[in-house]
């Protein structure tokens, strides 16, 4: 019987770093830096270099390799993985230092019912200096009349669409940990669906959306995150809106109300039909 090459002897050592830890999905970068800092402790031969042993990975069927081509900016990214890596972790695997948002987020949080056949991926542009930012009725109505801007980045992996969306910087504002997966908390999302209902539905599903979480909701920390957002747009006059409609009682409603409606607002883009609140100073479709 011919011996076994050293990889072949330190295979269980090896299976067990990348299928019992924690981490499920690595670039290639990554398993280079994975290989240097183990191959002593794993006694792999002097001889083999970094692309043999991924390639070992590969043929012993330690990871599966994935290439996921993008429509946009982005480049073919390579992916190595464990085989029961889900789409979500793949999907967080990208863009470095995003996290899952908009109608994603709804679902992880279980406020629907509806199982997405999208999901949204935010990343975040660089910290901008302050500027003098002057807002007028006549911009808000003029952009509101045309039709709200969607990310051009996307792939499809497995039964997905992924949705790549590059936000403004938020210091990651309202980001945690859930169940290993990093993903905006209930208040942020809330925000973030108000601000881009097309990605979670249109309007009639944000507004389902707020019904489902109205007794999760804690309005101090959703003000705080939107305080720190620091929208031009008065988007707390929407979310006022949608959380009377859901049913909050208004004077739960008061760290939103107080602030100042200085101009009319929308809750959505080009509506054909709309009718108008005095409370929010806001127009919103017919009928919602």
């Amino acid at each position: 019987m011919a011996n076994k090459s050293r990889f072949v002897i330190a295979s269980g050592k090896i299976k067990s770093h990348f299928h019992e830890g924690k981490r499920k999905i690595y670039s290639k970068k990554e398993l280079v830096e994975i290989f240097y800092q183990n191959r002593i402790l794993w006694n792999l031969p002097g001889s083999m270099y970094p692309d043999a042993f991924i390639e070992k990975l590969l043929s012993s069927e330690i990871l599966i390799k994935r290439e996921i081509h993008f429509e946009g900016y982005i480049t073919i990214k390579e992916r190595y993985m464990v085989l029961d890596t889900s789409a979500f972790e793949v999907a967080l695997s990208l863009m470095g230092k995003s996290y899952l948002s908009h109608y994603t987020a709804v679902y992880l949080h279980g406020l629907t019912k509806q199982i997405p056949k999208t999901i949204y991926v935010s990343f975040e542009q660089s910290k901008k200096l302050n500027t003098n930012r002057k807002l007028t009725q006549l911009a808000i109505d003029k952009a509101f009349l045309k039709p709200q801007r969607k990310a051009a980045t996307t792939t499809i992996y497995d039964r997905y669409k992924i949705v790549m969306h590059n936000g403004m910087y938020s210091n990651r504002s309202g980001v945690f940990s859930q169940n290993e997966l990093i993903l905006t908390n209930i208040e942020r999302t809330l925000i973030d669906i108000t601000v881009r209902p097309a990605y979670a539905g249109g309007v009639h599903s944000v507004m389902e959306v707020y019904r489902n979480a109205i007794d999760k909701i804690s309005i101090n920390k959703l003000v705080s995150i939107l305080d720190n957002l620091n929208y031009i747009y008065p988007y707390h006059q929407a979310i006022g809106f949608y959380l009377e409609k859901a049913g909050f009682e208004m004077k739960k409603l008061i760290p939103l109300s107080t602030k100042k409606k200085e101009f009319n607002f929308y809750l959505t883009y080009e509506m054909s039909e709309k009718e108008y609140d005095e409370n929010w100073k806001i127009f919103h479709p017919k009928g919602i």
